[in-house]
Order: C-alpha cells, then structure tokens, then sequence
C-alpha cells in the first residue's frame, strides 16, 4: 500500500448534523471515508474519487488526481468545509 500525505488537508464535515469535521490528511483516511463513512447517495465524482484514491494506495495514479476527485465528490454531497 503506497498511503501518502496530501500536500493541503482537506475538511469535510460529517455525521447525521454534518456537525463532525474530519481533517483529511492522507489518501488512506480519504478512501476510508469514501468506502465507510460517505453520508450521500453514490455520485459521479465519488466513484471518480474512490477510484483515484484506491490507485494512488495501489501505486498506479498520482496523488495530485485524488485530491482533486476527493475535493469534487465532497463538493457533489455538500460536506466540503471552507479552508477557512
């Protein structure tokens, strides 16, 4: 398993309120949520993210792209918290 750190964290709040905000850091914590812990119906961009987070974990896709799916399917359930 290839985990790796996220250059920038990514938060995403979670839980019945959506009041718990998770801190994402690595690309194992993000496809733990993806696959565990993911509040919304499956979407376009979740599978998208699943996939690139499983890839970076399996070696085969860069860590950029997970980022980046993982940001876009948290943005597609409305659980994207503000870097603020």
């Amino acid at each position: 398993m290839h985990d790796q750190r996220f250059d920038e964290p990514v938060r995403v709040a979670l839980g019945r309120s959506r009041k718990t905000i998770y801190k994402v850091e690595r690309v194992a914590q993000a496809a733990d949520i993806l696959l565990n812990r993911w509040p919304a119906k499956t979407g376009r961009y979740h599978v998208a993210a699943r996939k690139a987070c499983l890839g970076v974990l399996d070696g085969v896709k860069e860590i950029r792209y997970a980022r980046a799916a993982f940001i876009n399917a948290a943005i597609e359930a409305d659980i994207l918290v503000d870097p603020q």
